[in-house]
């Protein structure tokens, strides 16, 4: 049985459509998730309304490649900023995990999302550990200066 993987977040059921449409034309199957509750959550939990759009695991770079060619989503930010490497992982902040399922717990009773204070990206080649990823052209930059 393969995987699906969460392709992107849309802000309403008619951008996944049509994402979903331009990716059946070039023979990628997909699947639109979340639709009814989003409609249903938008007024209260903005963070939570978004439609997904799954892929097949196998489909997934191809499926990436041709929304950023049709400029339907951003560049992407997948890349190490130290060494460019795309094999990088979000994950808990070393010495944080107690105060993060402490904070998960809170904004559980508070019914609020968690945050992301106790999460950071590690790259898995150079080991680096980051904030935010960078994209291939900041990554094509980089190169060149060296």
């Amino acid at each position: 049985m393969e995987r699906t993987l969460r392709l992107i977040t849309c802000d309403d059921a008619f951008r996944a459509h049509l994402i979903q449409g331009a990716l059946d034309n070039e023979g990628i199957l997909s699947i639109i998730h979340n639709e009814n509750t989003s409609n249903v959550m938008r007024g209260f939990v903005s963070n939570l309304s978004g439609v997904d759009v799954l892929v097949y695991e196998a489909d997934y770079q191809k499926a990436l490649d041709l929304l950023e060619q049709n400029q339907m989503v951003g560049e992407q930010l997948r890349f190490c900023p130290v060494c460019g490497s795309e094999d990088i992982r979000f994950g808990l902040k070393k010495g944080k995990r107690l105060r993060a399922f402490f904070a998960a717990v809170l904004a559980l009773f508070s019914m609020t999302p968690p945050g992301t204070a106790h999460w950071e990206w590690h790259c898995r080649r150079c080991g680096a550990r980051f904030e935010q990823p960078v994209s291939r052209s900041h990554r094509l930059e980089k190169e060149v200066e060296v």
